[in-house]
């Protein structure tokens, strides 16, 4: 969804909240060894993770929420820089998974018209 000045307008709203996850490769009971990784910033369509361990960027990750016990399956989207104590990674949820933050996010706010997008009262 384009925004103003063509940059990408988010789906919905970002909340800083650290989120305790385990993280485990879709299909398999394989557990990937990474120590303490958590959610930094969170969305009704996924979150920014801080981890440790080889990730790819398009690769599936079930994600399950410590707290709640939900688990949801997501694909990496994006990949920051590399620290050698942790990474940052973007996932993106595979399906709608409203719960599994343990919030309730507001729904997207619709695009208002600007006065540069309405025809000029005045004009002929």
């Amino acid at each position: 969804m384009s925004g103003r000045n063509g940059s990408l307008a988010r789906r919905s709203s970002r909340v800083s909240l650290r989120v305790p996850l385990r993280i485990f490769e879709p299909g398999t009971n394989k557990r990937f060894t990474i120590g303490d990784a958590y959610a930094v910033k969170v969305s009704l369509w996924g979150g920014l993770v801080a981890l440790q361990g080889p990730i790819n960027r398009g690769q599936k990750l079930l994600l399950v929420n410590e707290a709640t016990g939900e688990s949801a399956e997501s694909h990496v989207v994006y990949m920051g820089a590399a620290n050698p104590n942790r990474k940052l990674i973007g996932v993106e949820f595979l399906q709608s998974t409203p719960n599994f933050w343990g919030l309730n996010f507001p729904p997207p706010i619709s695009r208002r018209s600007s006065p540069a997008d309405s025809p000029h009262p005045h004009a002929n």
